[in-house]
């Protein structure tokens, strides 16, 4: 969605009246932001914790989206179509991430146990940012310490979280932040990009729902820069930009194209 404010004219603004509407608020319908809008959009502002500036960006524009929005227990139709609206990208593209992110998996392995895959070389760096010498946790660690990237150690599925709890035993927040979260398969150390103020409301937010975790994917899209490359369908630097360079190794962009026209 466009960032409108004060004076704006165009289609957004009766999609505005009508979100505040919906919300309580009484807006006579126009095509113009009018400043008993803004008002009403303050208001709003106010009551969900956003810059009470009158301007409907990205947060304003997803709260209001989101506000009496009841989630499912898996995803629907409907929560695909209402991220892709806040996006401005196309229904098609944000399912092709999601589909090849997650294998066309759910978000969650078990209730309250959103699908992680926990990364030890990732853990050995962030315990030492911390100021925690990983060397002198090492020992019985091996499976979930280790300065260089190994496949070997993953488990996968619900055993994730054996690996995740040994961690927290050294760490909580490092642990956490070291493991890929949700659907969409985001580090825990990305919790700033995602919107949350910290690690650990990263991780709750993504313990909430499968809408939850889209959301706060979609956020990480947008913060971290991707998105032009996702409205674009540049699947090349989208890959390149979520999986890092070595994208290419596991043909990234290729899955993406090939599940993109499945969704056309």
């Amino acid at each position: 969605m466009k960032t409108i404010k004060l004076g704006y004219e165009g289609d957004e603004v009766i999609f505005l009246q009508q979100a505040l509407v919906q919300g309580g608020y009484s807006v006579v319908e126009s095509r113009v932001f009018t400043q008993e809008m803004k008002a009403a959009v303050i208001d709003f502002q106010k009551k969900h914790q956003l810059d009470a500036d009158g301007i409907v960006g990205y947060r304003s524009w997803e709260a209001l989206l989101l506000n009496g929005y009841e989630a499912g227990e898996r995803l629907s139709e409907n929560d695909f179509t209402l991220i892709a609206r806040l996006l401005d990208c196309e229904l098609a593209a944000l399912k092709a991430v999601q589909k090849v992110e997650t294998g066309g998996k759910g978000g969650f392995f078990a209730p309250g146990k959103p699908a992680i895959l926990f990364e030890g070389h990732i853990f050995w760096n962030q315990l030492k940012k911390r100021g925690i010498a990983p060397e002198e946790h090492l020992a019985g660690n091996e499976n979930i310490l280790y300065p260089k990237w190994e496949k070997g150690h993953y488990m996968g599925g619900l055993r994730e979280y054996d690996r995740l709890e040994q961690a927290r035993k050294i760490n909580r927040e490092a642990a956490d932040a070291s493991a890929s979260w949700g659907m969409f398969q985001i580090m825990g150390f990305n919790y700033v990009a995602c919107g949350e103020s910290s690690v650990e409301s990263f991780v709750n937010a993504m313990c909430e729902s499968e809408l939850k975790q889209l959301v706060l994917s979609a956020r990480f899209i947008k913060q971290a820069g991707m998105l032009p490359a996702l409205q674009n369908k540049d699947w090349a630097e989208f890959a390149k930009r979520y999986n890092g360079p070595a994208y290419a190794q596991d043909d990234y962009d290729k899955k993406l194209v090939k599940a993109y026209q499945r969704f056309l």
